[in-house]
């Protein structure tokens, strides 16, 4: 993200370098999951605002893969046949725009020598869509009885040069490569903020690079996961792990303390603010399970001129262990 502006009433200027610094430490969160490591990444910081959605920013960037193959080849249909009918909700992705469906998936059929997807009762042919299968936090139950439903997949003008693939593949396929947890009032304000690729394209805000949904959103495309950190781990440490994100973000020395023991990704990145009335707290905690890892993990030559007021360790966990 070193190349994007920021974009403010009066101008557009680069990213400070602490904030293009934390999304390049989110991006290499994602390379040491790739890598087969299992970790955790400690960031404290002067406050809070700001870096765990920078910090995700890099993470969605550096974990996307392209998933919508816009030849005839590139057809889905035999992971859709091998799906339980009637048992899954299916959001249809168009290889030729930007207007999806969402419904339950009635069958996987070749119909008149062609094959094809019977979604919410309507056919639509399997060399123009590409299956997204809405996984938890959408429940099947929620659109049983429903006829399938047109969703306008969210594009926004100036997304042109910010994205890492094609606008309709990162807006539209339900993926998790993070998952943050925290205040979300907090990190959904502080998503609004504007940047652009230029000083002639229109802005948008860094929740359309993030792409981030609320746990009680439905049927939203997403590419992390915002999870309430006053609510119980347990109540999400499976399910959050079984969606398989490379990355979770602790936001802030509070949610250090409850939630570092989870393990729903390979790699957590804890973020602690120095003055918070629990970092001495989060500190502790943090140094206890440093104290079982196996070894301190070396920041990358890009990554070695930390920000001031930036502190950062990393260590790799035993098997089992955060």
């Amino acid at each position: 993200m070193s190349g994007v502006l920021l974009c403010t009433d009066e101008a557009r200027i680069p990213l400070p370098n602490w904030a293009a610094w934390l999304a390049e430490l989110g991006a290499w969160a994602v390379e040491l999951a790739a890598e087969g490591v299992s970790g955790t990444v400690a960031v404290s910081v002067p406050a809070r605002e700001y870096a765990s959605v920078l910090l995700g920013c890099g993470a969605v960037y550096a974990a996307f893969q392209p998933q919508l193959d816009t030849s005839p080849e590139g057809s889905q249909f035999d992971r859709a046949v091998s799906l339980v009918p009637r048992s899954h909700v299916v959001r249809l992705i168009p290889t030729r725009n930007t207007t999806g469906f969402v419904g339950i998936l009635n069958e996987a059929v070749i119909k008149h020598n062609r094959k094809g997807y019977n979604v919410g009762g309507s056919w639509f042919p399997a060399d123009q869509y590409r299956i997204d299968v809405l996984r938890w936090p959408d429940s099947p139950r929620e659109f049983m009885g429903r006829s399938r439903t047109l969703e306008p997949i969210d594009i926004p003008d100036g997304a042109d040069g910010l994205f890492p693939g094609a606008a309709a593949d990162f807006c539209g396929f339900s993926t998790l490569h993070c998952a943050i947890v925290g205040n979300g009032r907090a990190i959904q304000q502080e998503s609004g903020t504007l940047v652009a690729a230029s000083a002639a394209t229109e802005p948008i805000p860094l929740s359309a690079l993030l792409r981030l949904r609320s746990v009680r959103d439905k049927a939203r495309q997403f590419r992390s996961l915002l999870l309430p950190a006053r609510e119980d781990p347990e109540d999400y440490r499976e399910l959050v792990a079984a969606r398989k994100p490379r990355v979770t973000i602790l936001d802030g020395a509070a949610t250090v303390c409850r939630w570092l023991g989870a393990g729903m990704s390979p790699i957590t990145v804890a973020l602690v603010e120095r003055t918070a009335p629990s970092g001495d707290s989060a500190a502790d905690v943090l140094e206890r399970y440093r104290a079982r890892s196996l070894r301190d993990l070396p920041l990358p030559a890009d990554l070695a001129r930390v920000p001031a007021g930036i502190e950062v360790l990393a260590w790799q966990s035993r098997v089992g262990n955060p």
